[in-house]
């Protein structure tokens, strides 16, 4: 009897896999991919750079200067946070004045946190200024 159970058992496997729902599980895990995952808005600034070409010496002088000196900010030589960076950019009236004369020196030394770098940049650049980098050799 024995014999004969295993070879109706035989008869009846065909050996195909079962594949009716790989698209039910397709589904779920699409489903749950949609509800799982977050929209994260990145945060961007638009900066113009100014060309290389040299300013006379008089312009120079004039420039305004931020200072990112690790988590301090100083603008022309004075210590200031990030409201009255915004304060005194803003009483600089960059907007009204022609592109050669909205550059703003932006100097940067190691150890700066990037935030710090990244909300003097946008204060710049909301302001109307265009930022010009000062890099050392």
């Amino acid at each position: 009897m024995s014999r004969k159970r295993y070879s109706k058992e035989k008869k009846h496997r065909t050996g195909e896999i079962p594949t009716g729902s790989f698209s039910d599980i397709a589904f779920l895990l699409i489903i749950y991919f949609l509800v799982a995952t977050t929209l994260v808005k990145v945060k961007s600034i638009a900066a113009d750079l100014p060309s290389g070409e040299k300013a006379s010496q008089s312009q120079s002088d004039k420039t305004p200067i931020v200072n990112l000196r690790g988590i301090e900010i100083f603008f022309n030589d004075k210590k200031v946070s990030v409201e009255l960076l915004n304060e005194r950019l803003e009483a600089l009236e960059l907007g009204e004045k022609e592109p050669a004369k909205r550059v703003i020196m932006l100097e940067s030394t190691n150890g700066t946190p990037y935030d710090n770098y990244f909300q003097a940049l946008a204060a710049i650049s909301a302001h109307q200024g265009v930022v010009a980098i000062v890099e050392e050799d």
